[in-house]
C-alpha cells in the first residue's frame, strides 16, 4: 500500500523577495521534506496582486454563488489563486519580518481575504482549514523588536481559521538551546547584514561562536520537521475518525439570516436544504416589539 503524503504551503509575507524571510522559509521547508513524506511548495506574496479587504461581505454568501470559485467581488486580484493553494496544502507555513513592530502590510491583506474559510463565512469554503497545522516564522532586526508580540497575534489567527498551531520543541539533534521552543520566533541582529539574506544563519553571523545563528538553525530545522509530522498526523486522525465512523457536530454560523440572498447564492442553498431561516426585517421588528 502507498504511504500518505503531505502538502506544506510556505509563504512569504515580506514584500522583499529574496531576503530574510525567504531563505528562513526554504529553509524551514527543506528540513521538512527531510521527513520522507512532505512535498512542498513555496511562495511570495510580493509576486501577487492582493488588493485591501473593504469588508464589503458580498464573499460571505449571500452573493457568493453556491458552487463558484473564490474570487475576491469587490476586486479581481490574485486571491483566486491564491486561496486554493492554502485550501488543498495539509500544513500552512507562513513567515514575515516584523516592521514598525507590526506584521507586513500585505501579509495583513492576505490574512483578512483568508477570513473566507473562517467562522463567519457563509460560503462552502467556511471550516476548510480546521485541523490543518500551521508554522510561524516571526522575524526581526533586533533581539526583542516585536518577534513574540506578533507570533502571539499570528497564533490567534491560526486559531480562528480552527488551524493547530506548531511548536519547535528541541530535538536529539537539534536540543537547546534555541531561539525558543514556541515557534519560530527569531532575530538576525547579530548578523554581517541585518537585512541580508542570510543574516540569520551561522554563515552570516559576525560573532564568535556564531550563537544567534545557531540557534535560529535549530528553530528552524526543528519547526520544519514537527510542522511535517503535525500535519501528517492531522490528516491521518481526520481520515481515521471518518472512517471509524465517528460524527463532529455540524458547523454553521447562524441558522437565522436577515439579508435578503441573491440567487443561486450560498444561503439561498442553505435556506433551501432548511438549515437556514431567512427573517426579513420587518419580520425582525415584528418579534422586537413582541418581546417588549
Amino acid at each position: 500500500m502507498e504511504k500518505s503524503k503531505v502538502k506544506i504551503l510556505g509563504i512569504s509575507g515580506s514584500p522583499r523577495r529574496d531576503g530574510n524571510t525567504a531563505s528562513m522559509l526554504k529553509y524551514c521547508l527543506g528540513w521538512a521534506k527531510t521527513m520522507g513524506y512532505v512535498e512542498t511548495e513555496y511562495l511570495s506574496l510580493a509576486d501577487y496582486k492582493i488588493t485591501p479587504c473593504t469588508g464589503c461581505m458580498k464573499c460571505f454568501g449571500y452573493i457568493a454563488p453556491a458552487d463558484e470559485p473564490f474570487r475576491c467581488y469587490d476586486s479581481d486580484d490574485d486571491m483566486k489563486i491564491l486561496s486554493p493553494k492554502v485550501q488543498e496544502c495539509d500544513g500552512l507555513l507562513i513567515g514575515y519580518p516584523v516592521y514598525a513592530y507590526g506584521i507586513t502590510s500585505i501579509l495583513t491583506i492576505f490574512l483578512e481575504k483568508l477570513h473566507h474559510f473562517g467562522p463567519m463565512s457563509f460560503t462552502r469554503f467556511a471550516g476548510a482549514l480546521r485541523f490543518k497545522a500551521m508554522g510561524i516564522i516571526s522575524q526581526g532586526g533586533q533581539p526583542y523588536g516585536g518577534q513574540e508580540v506578533n507570533h502571539m497575534h499570528m497564533v490567534g489567527r491560526g486559531a480562528t481559521l480552527g488551524m493547530y498551531v506548531v511548536n519547535s520543541w528541541p530535538t536529539f539533534d537539534a536540543p537547546m538551546s534555541e531561539s525558543t521552543h514556541a515557534g519560530g520566533i527569531l532575530s538576525c541582529v547579530d548578523g554581517n547584514m541585518v537585512y541580508g539574506k542570510d543574516a540569520w544563519m551561522k554563515a552570516g553571523t559576525r560573532t564568535i561562536p556564531p550563537v544567534s545563528g545557531s540557534r535560529n538553525e535549530r528553530t528552524l530545522k526543528n519547526l520544519g520537521r514537527h510542522l511535517a509530522v503535525a500535519a501528517m498526523i492531522l490528516k491521518l486522525g481526520r481520515k481515521t475518525f471518518e472512517e471509524e465512523g465517528f460524527r463532529e457536530p455540524e458547523v454553521i454560523s447562524f441558522t437565522r439570516y436577515s439579508v435578503k440572498p441573491k440567487k443561486g447564492s450560498y444561503i439561498e442553498k442553505l435556506i433551501e436544504e432548511g438549515k437556514v431561516a431567512f427573517v426579513s426585517q420587518h419580520d425582525l421588528e415584528t418579534e422586537k416589539k413582541s418581546r417588549k
